[in-house]
């Protein structure tokens, strides 16, 4: 190891000459070229978009206003033939990547007569189709993965909460890797050929390849070329072999080196010390190996050998690494091993093996900031509260104003300060175990009528949400894993209350869950009608018969709902004329009643159920002989199906009479088992709400009713009910625990529940 690192040092001797080539080789390239298009070099390199998760809500916070992308100004470029002239390069010039390339200009582009460039839409670098400048793996968006930026990122933190075993993974998705691999095309292109363009039509969408490289070195910005008789443009973009060189030897650094970020903020430099100065021994043993500028004129010369410089960094590696990584770091080692003198090994062989790296790179990142946060899993919980709502403040600003949040508790207090039922606690309760109680709202001090609006208001939201239910709803923190998510990336739904602004995913999430369970109830509840209403005469049905449909009948029916919609029912509550989604809807719609319709005959005519029939197969063919009787004797009515649809028609619609007195029904049941969940104990009510809240304490969810204790009619939604209460009823908790305090104070209260003597 030491021969080889003097070896390259030795190289370093070239570096003084090869500097004055490259002056020399600058300034005759530096006259006035109209074809160069001037941009701000802050936009040229393009970092990655941040993962998010939070696709379900289509919204974020708004971000800190970014600078509009520079618009090129083109009305002086000009064609091809004004700009030919003989490629004069400089095999030192750190523009040329390989010294054997001699690039020649495209045989379309040539003898063209001047034209005026037409009117197209202006350059969007940070369009799909143009590689970025650099690597998505990068330093700025490992940064979120520091444990700064973890202690610091209020949605992660919440969804901690949620998710004991939370962690961090890969973003992943076709559109990063249609990016990462026209990314690494753009690098093995350029180190083949040298050729850093892009060509597109005049409506930016791809055209084939007009290369410009005989105009002259590759420029320092983008620079715009017009293609006349193809009406093509070419985009030539700065060199990206060196902006890759230095971002991975600093990611590189970056990786091995985690203590950094730690001492001196969240632990004593003196524990850690002794690994500190092993890190920074590492990192100096590095740089003394990898020098961009070396490596550039290596490259230039056809003289670089990664074999030996990837050995040293698959060692650093494997002693920082977890031992599951030792595979994809030998193997990284392997590919950077061919591309040696004599291996036979190509230079797609070295972007493999450093795009690998950096592969690997981000896996240990990721590595880190998973134990990191298990690690602090406790004090991340404990302190959860006081977080969020000093976050909660310092996001609003001083003096903000909360009226969606007031206008939604007030609205809940003043629908229970004027109902007349008392709200039961269902069997059994913490409080009363052997007794059912209900709780008298008007008689309930101020605390416990805070408590249980708040209550009333997050169920109210659930299933009457102000942008209506969400028909696609995305898992948000139900999973053990996520993507990467940063604070800008939040989500946020304006007309929902302020104080609700971190669970704007999961309370559509509810929602959609919520509206699936009131479509599946009115589906039902469309089958018990056609199963008990009066037979055809006609049909074969014994009229004096009793209908009997069982438990089983139901479950098989729900689920063979569900596998024809094959989404979300809820959607029939939101659809618009004129959608897609809306079409589609309508076609399962009828496949669903049809469905019904079937299943409500043969229960009418107590028929064994088409599922249940015996087969008889041919044992030659191993086929049916007669599916099709079996068929038509199980297929509906045409009465009974066009009573059926029109059914649909009329209530399978938003804001149908009969799907609001269903969703209520639904709600008042959920809010019920919510309260028997969430509401605290009797004990705790004597010794304070706001005090004994604790985030991390699981529910007790022994306390929700037995199916028997539903509605008629809701029984086979027993599933459902429950799943809905018992998240809405953690979602709730954690709500409470933190901006109860905020809710109890005089000014909000008062606020809130101005006309509570006058009420009671």
């Amino acid at each position: 190891m030491s021969d080889f690192t003097h070896q390259l040092n030795c190289r370093k001797r070239k570096l003084k000459n090869d500097n004055e080539d490259e002056q020399i080789s600058d300034s005759k390239s530096t006259s006035n070229d109209d074809s160069t298009m001037i941009l701000d070099s802050t936009y040229a390199p393009r970092q990655p978009p941040p993962s998010i998760s939070t696709d379900a809500a289509r919204a974020v916070w708004p971000s800190e206003p970014s600078p509009k992308r520079p618009r090129v100004d083109t009305h002086n470029l000009q064609s091809f033939k004004n700009h030919r002239r003989s490629a004069t390069r400089t095999p030192s010039s750190p523009l040329t990547p390989w010294r054997s390339f001699k690039s020649r200009p495209d045989p379309h582009c040539t003898a063209i007569d001047c034209s005026p460039l037409p009117v197209h839409p202006p350059v969007d670098l940070s369009s799909p189709h143009i590689p970025a400048m650099h690597p998505l793996i990068n330093r700025q968006t490992l940064k979120e993965l520091d444990l700064d930026s973890i202690l610091r990122n209020p949605q992660l933190r919440h969804d901690l909460l949620f998710d004991a075993g939370l962690q961090f993974r890969p973003t992943s998705g076709r559109r990063k890797r249609d990016l990462s691999d026209k990314y690494w095309s753009a690098i093995a292109q350029e180190l083949q050929t040298g050729c850093t363009c892009v060509s597109f039509d005049l409506q930016w969408k791809p055209h084939d390849l007009l290369c410009v490289c005989a105009q002259g070195p590759i420029p320092q910005v983008p620079s715009l070329t017009y293609c006349s008789p193809l009406r093509a443009l070419t985009l030539r973009m700065p060199s990206r072999i060196r902006p890759l060189l230095t971002e991975f030897l600093q990611v590189l650094l970056f990786v091995i080196q985690p203590l950094t970020s730690i001492c001196g903020t969240y632990a004593n430099p003196a524990t850690l010390q002794t690994q500190i100065e092993q890190h920074a021994a590492q990192a100096a043993h590095l740089r003394s190996l990898f020098d961009p500028e070396l490596i550039q004129q290596e490259l230039q010369h056809e003289l670089f050998d990664p074999s030996g410089l990837f050995i040293v960094i698959g060692q650093t590696l494997k002693s920082h690494c977890a031992p599951m990584r030792d595979r994809l770091v030998d193997a990284m080692v392997e590919a950077a091993k061919t591309c040696a003198p004599g291996c036979g090994g190509s230079k797609a062989d070295a972007v493999k093996a450093v795009r690998v790296c950096l592969d690997i790179l981000e896996l240990m990142k990721l590595d880190i900031a998973n134990h990191q946060l298990q690690t602090l899993r406790p004090f991340l919980i404990e302190t959860a509260g006081q977080y969020e709502l000093k976050a909660f403040k310092a996001r609003k600003g001083a003096g903000a104003s909360l009226d969606l949040t007031r206008k939604w508790i007030r609205t809940a207090y003043h629908h229970l300060m004027s109902s007349s039922h008392p709200i039961p606690l269902l069997l059994p309760h913490p409080s009363h175990p052997s007794n059912t109680i209900t709780l008298n709202y008007r008689q309930l001090p101020q605390t416990q009528q805070i408590y249980l609006s708040v209550l009333k208001a997050l169920t109210d939201l659930v299933f009457e949400p102000p942008c209506g239910p969400s028909p696609t709803p995305v898992p948000h923190s139900h999973s053990s894993q996520r993507d990467r998510m940063s604070k800008s990336s939040i989500p946020y739904l304006p007309l929902y209350p302020e104080t609700t602004y971190l669970d704007g995913a999961r309370l559509l999430v509810l929602s959609g869950e919520a509206a699936d369970a009131t479509a599946m109830y009115m589906f039902l509840l469309l089958f018990r009608q056609l199963a008990f209403s009066d037979p055809d005469p006609n049909s074969c049905g014994d009229p004096g018969s009793k209908v009997v449909v069982t438990d089983a009948q139901l479950a098989s029916l729900k689920k063979e709902i569900r596998d024809i919609s094959s989404g979300h029912l809820g959607h029939c509550f939101t659809q618009v004329k004129g959608d897609a989604d809306g079409e589609r809807w309508a076609k399962v719609r009828e496949d669903i009643v049809l469905q019904i319709a079937m299943r409500a005959k043969e229960a009418r005519s107590s028929s064994t159920p088409l599922s249940s029939y015996p087969r008889t197969q041919n044992p030659e063919t191993g086929s049916d002989p007669q599916p099709q009787s079996r068929v038509f004797a199980s297929a509906p009515d045409e009465r009974i199906l066009k009573l059926a649809e029109r059914w649909s028609d009329t209530n399978m619609r938003p804001n149908s009479p009969l799907g609001t007195l269903l969703r209520k029904r639904i709600r008042d049941v959920v809010f019920n088992q919510v309260v028997a969940l969430t509401f605290p104990s009797a004990s705790s009510r004597d010794s304070g709400m706001g005090a004994n809240t604790s985030l991390g304490k699981s529910l007790n969810l022994k306390s929700l009713a037995p199916s028997s204790a539903l509605s008629s009619g809701m029984e086979p939604l027993a599933d459902e009910i429950r799943l809905l209460s018992e998240r809405l009823s953690r979602l709730a908790h954690i709500h409470l625990g933190v901006y109860l305090p905020l809710y109890e104070q005089e000014e909000f209260s008062m606020s809130v529940f101005s006309d509570l003597e006058s009420c009671s």
